[in-house]
């Protein structure tokens, strides 16, 4: 039945990714085949050990839900040892918080159920544990969605970083500017940007690379200016640089610069250029803008990565508001009616 499962969730990834891979339906068909395989191995072992003995099947069981717990705890120990290197070294924005408070969150979570377990063990009651099984529902559906967006995330950028670098052109996203100068994470896309340049130039094209950011109320000039300048300083010709000065936001900067491509007559596929925790969601926002091509995703650093791709994941959450609002709505009414029907 799972391997079933697996092979439906198989081909509705290799449809949905043949169709248009900068979707979130693809995570969510990748992620489904991958968990589903892993359900059937585990199920397979689980069954040729207890084929051998009742008892060790039952012991095998045990262990593989102790592992699942304190790989989870050890995730949730993680992120919250990171939210204090953030906090630390990037200060107390909520933004930056958002690795400690989910591994907080887990580290609750996985108390509280293991709780209710017990608890429901010790004094044999079912409602506990059922309580428990209603109210994991929307978590779960959360959950997934960021386990899906992660593995489909790395598997997308994976893919774009092989594909054919014959592009007409090349576009690096604006990320802020610190005392008007480009910082580590603004340059590290300008890196990416000016490789993949050169990576277009070698297969005998002739691209152009956009600079694409406004300037911020707190910024002495445009980003798009100080990217240039960047790129220049590093043997980009200047004559191949478009700078795209008036864009706030990403979803800005995919439609200016494909304003800005048009008027100048560059037609063909576009490579934009971020960071890596950014990618899959700019390219699913290159997606909505009309811009054919891919997204390829630049280096962050260690620390920074985890809450911004928090952020990112909770940002998709937020571009597909109401299907998320009514589906944890629907999903919470089993528990609310159980906890309706204890209190009745």
């Amino acid at each position: 039945m799972e391997l079933g499962l697996t092979g439906i969730f198989a081909v509705l990834f290799a449809v949905s990714y043949a169709r248009e891979p900068r979707r979130m339906r693809c995570a969510i068909f990748l992620f489904g085949a991958v968990s589903s395989l892993t359900l059937s191995v585990i199920g397979a072992l689980g069954t040729a050990v207890a084929r051998r003995s009742d008892v060790a099947g039952a012991w095998a069981l045990l262990a593989v839900l102790i592992l699942i717990i304190a790989m989870v705890v050890l995730v949730a120990v993680m992120l919250v040892l990171n939210g204090l290197t953030m906090v630390r070294k990037e200060g107390r924005r909520l933004s930056n918080l958002l690795s400690l408070l989910l591994g907080l969150g887990i580290l609750g979570a996985v108390a509280a159920a293991v709780g209710a377990v017990s608890a429901s063990v010790v004094t044999d009651s079912v409602p506990l544990v059922l309580g428990v099984i209603l109210l994991s529902l929307p978590i779960g559906f959360l959950s997934y969605g960021f386990l899906a967006y992660l593995l489909y995330s790395a598997v997308y950028q994976a893919i774009t970083r092989r594909r054919s670098r014959q592009v007409a052109a090349v576009v690096a996203l604006g990320s802020g500017l610190i005392e008007g100068e480009v910082p580590p994470l603004l340059a590290s896309r300008l890196d990416g940007a000016r490789q993949a340049y050169d990576a277009a130039v070698a297969t005998g094209g002739h691209p152009v690379i956009v600079t694409s950011g406004g300037q911020g109320e707190d910024e002495p000039r445009p980003e798009a200016e100080a990217m240039a300048e960047y790129l220049r300083e590093r043997g980009v010709p200047a004559a191949a640089i478009l700078a795209e000065a008036e864009s706030r936001t990403t979803q800005e900067n995919l439609a200016n610069t494909a304003a800005l491509l048009a008027e100048r007559g560059v037609v063909g596929p576009v490579a934009v250029v971020t960071n890596n925790f950014h990618a899959f969601r700019a390219a699913m926002m290159m997606r909505k803008a009309g811009v054919a091509g891919y997204v390829l995703g630049a280096p962050t650093a260690d620390y920074y990565w985890p809450s911004a791709t928090i952020r990112e994941y909770l940002a998709i959450l937020r571009d597909h508001l109401w299907f998320v609002v009514i589906s944890v709505g629907l999903l919470s009414l089993p528990a609310a009616w159980f906890a309706y029907s204890l209190l009745s």
